[in-house]
């Protein structure tokens, strides 16, 4: 392919250093795109694709490091070669930067041509891989492509109209894919599972309006009733023989069962709850504590992490909210960038472009 077929992206929050690479890459053909800190650059990414991002370290609000573990953790981004450009030779940095996903660093000031040689060999490996991937990619991607925007839309509206609540549907997925990830599901499973939480709740759809939306404590009868929504959902999904739609039958069903079988609807208890159960169940609590609702508030952080670990054995399983907790940097991330763009989803919205 020829340089001007590939596009990159520099992030740094130094201009002068933003002219001095883009100058360096466009002289050779390449297509160039910048921004000036960890969360443009994020959202430019979710609107355009890149072959390859040059990431600073040290920037503001979010950090080199922050900005590429969640490049890495989000599906639509994770195969896209970081190569770090850092002032640093510090060993614990570079270690960290190799661990959140980027390929390789190149150390301020540099030449133009160890610049140039770096981005045209990791563009070469990215082809290569590219090529052993696509035919394969081809065959299902339309398929599951509109498995999935069923997914999310039937999801949202089972969720409520707000974007708060719409976007509880798209980070339950984000939280259950790292978690899945971190359990040992292969990434093609985790996707389909991220996907598949996005329907936790579809069986709220059976719920009365008088209930789901109650501004207040529910009865006995009221809750009673609420609990049905689970079994409802496994039923709606359950009847088809696709992978991502039986996997979000698991879901429905069993993201309230609890680890000491104090849930609901079956009351299943630790291994005998299905892995995608467990997983979606701290996805779902973490996300609906952490965010405020019509009918409550956001609860504290450290609130929240405090009553996720005094449930453990209890209503999670154990062995995951330790991996929650050993990852607990990723999480957090995943959560900052989902404020931000829940945020800037409502200003659009006031604005009238959404």
């Amino acid at each position: 392919m020829k340089n001007n077929s590939y596009k990159i992206l520099i992030v740094d929050d130094v201009e002068q250093n933003i002219l001095i690479v883009k100058s360096m890459l466009e002289k050779e053909g390449f297509q160039t795109k910048h921004a000036h800190d960890g969360m443009s650059a994020l959202k430019i990414v979710e609107e355009e694709k890149f072959d390859l991002i040059l990431l600073d370290v040290m920037m503001p609000k979010i950090n080199g490091i922050d900005t590429c573990r969640y490049l890495k953790i989000e599906p639509k981004t994770a195969s896209i070669p970081v190569i770090f450009i850092t002032g640093s030779d510090d060993k614990e940095s570079l270690k960290i930067a190799y661990d959140v996903g980027g390929i390789d660093y190149i150390k301020k000031p540099f030449f133009k041509e160890e610049l140039i040689a770096r981005v045209k060999t990791h563009l070469k490996l990215k082809d290569y891989e590219k090529n052993l991937e696509q035919k394969v990619v081809q065959k299902t991607k339309e398929s599951l492509e509109t498995q999935v925007k069923l997914m999310y839309t039937l999801g949202g509206i089972a969720e409520g109209h707000s974007i708060e609540t719409q976007m509880h549907v798209r980070r339950v997925g984000e939280f259950s894919y790292k978690l899945g990830i971190l359990y040992g599901l292969k990434k093609h499973e985790a996707v389909r599972l991220k996907h598949a939480a996005y329907m936790h709740d579809i069986g709220k759809l059976s719920i009365s309006d008088s209930i789901l939306h109650k501004n207040g404590i529910l009865t006995n009868k009221e809750r009673k009733e609420m609990t049905k929504h689970a079994k409802a959902g496994a039923d709606m999904l359950g009847k088809s023989d696709l992978p991502l739609f039986k996997a979000a039958s698991i879901v429905c069903e069993q993201h309230h069962e609890k680890y000491d079988g104090s849930g609901y609807p079956h009351s299943l208890r630790a291994e005998g709850i299905h892995i995608y159960g467990r997983i979606v169940a701290i996805a779902d609590v973490f996300d609906a504590l952490l965010f405020p609702r019509a009918y409550k508030e956001s609860w504290d952080i450290q609130k929240v992490l405090d009553f996720l670990k005094s449930m453990s054995g209890k209503h999670f399983d154990p062995k995951l909210i330790d991996l929650f907790f050993e990852n607990i940097d990723d999480f957090m991330t995943i959560y900052k960038i989902e404020l931000e763009k829940t945020n800037y989803k409502k200003k659009k919205k006031f604005l009238g472009l959404f």
